[in-house]
Parts: C-alpha cells; sequence; structure tokens
C-alpha cells in the first residue's frame, strides 16, 4: 500500500472518513468481536469450535485495517487546497473537465490511490487517464490507450 518513492497526499474529507471508519471500528466493531469470542470460548471445548475460529479471524481482519488506517493517517499529508480557484496544470485535487473524442464530456477528479472511486469520478492520479492528465493545462489534448482503442482528450477546465 505504501509507496516510499512519493509521499502520500490525501484530501482532508478523506482524512475525516478514515478517521470516522477508524472510530467505529474501535468503538463499536472491535467490541461485537471481543464479546463473540467471549461468548464462542465460554461455549466449551475451543479447538473444535467453528465460532471462536471465525471470530479470530474476524479480530485479526479488523486490527489489520485498524492498523492500515493508523499508518495512513499517521504518514499522508493533507492535500493542501488553499485559494480553490482555477489552477494554471492538473495536480492532485483538480476537478478536471475534459471532452472526449467522440464529443462526450467528462469531469474528474484526481486524487490518491486511496481514494480512488471511478464510479464517483474520482480517478487516481496513478491510472492511464491520470497519468496523462498530470501537469497538463486547460486547452492541452491528451491520448489514453484503452483496451479497445487509443481515446484523446481536450482539457477543457481545470478547477
Amino acid at each position: 500500500m505504501n509507496n516510499h518513492h512519493k509521499p502520500m497526499i490525501i484530501s482532508a474529507q478523506f482524512k475525516a472518513e478514515l478517521e470516522r471508519e477508524l472510530a467505529h471500528l474501535r468503538n463499536d466493531v472491535r467490541p461485537q468481536i471481543a464479546d463473540r469470542l467471549t461468548s464462542a470460548r465460554e461455549g466449551g471445548d475451543i479447538t473444535d469450535n467453528a465460532a471462536f475460529e471465525q471470530a479470530k479471524e474476524d479480530l485479526a481482519r479488523l486490527m489489520g485495517r485498524m492498523a492500515e488506517i493508523d499508518q495512513t493517517l499517521r504518514e499522508a499529508r493533507i492535500l493542501d487546497q488553499n485559494g480553490n480557484g482555477h489552477r494554471s496544470q492538473i495536480e492532485l485535487g483538480c476537478k478536471v473537465t475534459v471532452k472526449r473524442d467522440d464529443g462526450k464530456v467528462c469531469t474528474y477528479t484526481i486524487v490518491s490511490s486511496l481514494e480512488a472511486s471511478p464510479n464517483d469520478g474520482k480517478i487516481s492520479d496513478e491510472s492511464p487517464i491520470g497519468r496523462a492528465l498530470w501537469g497538463r493545462k486547460t486547452g492541452e489534448t491528451i491520448s489514453v490507450q484503452a483496451p479497445a482503442r487509443t481515446v484523446s482528450y481536450i482539457i477543457t477546465e481545470i478547477g
């Protein structure tokens, strides 16, 4: 998950989402799993107890996710989005409007790979389109190799 060659940068909104998830896991999910472990242990022979084994697996998965979130929150830099005006070139946090060669207009927000959610228009700076857009300016044309063909995009707006 962690790229040592470049710092992990996340938006303040994503940081807040991670903090909420971590609090939920810590305060709600972990106590439920601990209760299941206790109940299963009290249920008799734990050497052949599927409920106990499942609760142990769930706890291990939960602890792994909590450690992952904790590490991200410790190591990530928060995207500085001061002066939400128009930027001259595409970088992390930019909202980019492009016109495809078939006439379709698309708007993407360039985010870190942790935040990427293509269905919500959030594309990673490491994705093919994100890499092609990076550092470009309004009016420039980029080409991206799609599975069936190369798609050209004209950058119409950077916000």
